[in-house]
């Protein structure tokens, strides 16, 4: 009996420990390993080292030296991101570590191990907070876009907006001036997270006012230019392009700043045409040299025509082996579902994409929207 009962309480033992295992790892897969060796290590490490004299520097034989000096930079580099409390007791736990080596005295371990914790506790603390208050940001940056689209009697529209990090860079808009004229937008704003996600917010409510006022998607694009250009750090630039639909000339007019090419699908020939327009970046050129880079093209709509505005975010999605979607399986997957409406357009070409990248996480924000001649 009491051999059982022995037995009975190392199985309840053992229960409890793989119960406590597989909370602890839930969540944990190959996959989180990987990325926390491979990309979130390479990460910080390119962040710390880019506080550092090293990327300034040329480049060294790679001797023990120079290795001891790089570890050296970069272990500087981590301590002085940390708040000056912060690195103050960051030093006191390693100062705890080094007696307990040479005095062998348990306390020592322990002190250490309670203020690292301390401050492990705080950073995690300090990133929940930041993780919050960009979730609000991204609530923000949704309610900015089109809740609903338009109702267009004679088009289909429909779009998907997807950021790489909880905030993007990526923006668009779709603006009705009446029955028989709408004017689409999509942009990109070069980098990621907060400031970009700013400029682009900026940009959609310029976008909305200008649009009111003009509907030339030349006109449009100067304005915006002329308006961003004095809020833009130095550096920065925008990319965007401008699509005018008008019913009583059944027509299309485009103007491109720098961004990617629109595709045309034309129903009659079913061939796809990268309009090619000229223009360069907003926010690059605030004179009169932007203005006069600008071309609108102008195209006669039939029936069935279709035309997607993207970002770069699809095109330059890339799967495990390294490869590109890239403009040529656009085209293939928009040519195959062109005879879908507008929201089957853009589901049918987010799938070929998530079939082609599968796992790998985006290294961009995807934005498209497509409108077709009903």
């Amino acid at each position: 009996m009491g051999i059982g009962r022995i037995k009975s309480h190392f199985k309840d033992k053992i229960k409890k420990a793989r119960d406590f295992f597989q909370w602890y790892t839930s969540g944990l897969s190959r996959k989180e390993i990987e990325r926390l060796l491979h990309k979130d290590a390479l990460e910080a490490l390119t962040y710390y080292k880019e506080k550092t004299t090293l990327k300034d520097s040329p480049s060294e034989k790679k001797s023990l030296k120079s290795k001891i000096r790089v570890f050296r930079e970069i272990f500087v580099s981590f301590l002085m991101q940390l708040t000056p409390a912060r690195r103050f007791f960051y030093g006191l736990s390693f100062v705890g570590f080094v007696l307990a080596l040479l005095t062998a005295k348990v306390i020592w371990i322990l002190c250490a191990f309670v203020i690292l914790n301390g401050l492990l506790a705080m950073e995690l603390a300090d990133k929940l907070t930041t993780r919050d208050e960009l979730e609000i940001a991204r609530e923000i940056q949704v309610s900015l876009e089109p809740e609903q689209l338009p109702e267009i009697p004679w088009l289909s529209v429909s779009f998907s907006s997807k950021p790489a990090r909880i905030v993007g860079g990526d923006f668009f808009n779709v603006v009705k001036r009446n029955d028989n004229q709408m004017l689409s937008i999509v942009g990109d704003v070069a980098g990621k997270g907060i400031p970009a996600a700013l400029y682009a917010a900026h940009i959609q409510s310029m976008f909305e006012s200008l649009s009111q006022q003009s509907a030339s998607p030349a006109n449009i694009l100067n304005g915006l230019n002329h308006l961003i250009c004095k809020r833009l750090r130095e550096g920065d630039f925008i990319t965007a392009v401008i699509a005018f639909f008008e019913s009583g000339e059944n027509s299309l007019t485009i103007a491109r700043a720098g961004h990617n090419w629109p595709l045309y699908y034309s129903a009659q020939t079913q061939t796809i045409q990268p309009l090619k327009t000229k223009g360069v970046c907003l926010g690059i050129d605030k004179d009169i040299g932007f203005s006069s880079g600008l071309e609108e093209k102008k195209l006669l709509l039939k029936s069935g025509d279709v035309l997607l505005l993207y970002s770069d975010g699809i095109t330059e999605a890339m799967n495990s082996n390294h490869h590109l979607f890239d403009q040529s399986r656009l085209e293939s997957a928009l040519k195959e579902s062109a005879h879908f409406p507008a929201e089957k357009i853009v589901e049918r070409i987010n799938l070929r994409l998530d079939e082609f990248v599968q796992s790998e996480e985006p290294h961009d924000d995807v934005t498209m929207v497509a409108i077709k001649v009903k």
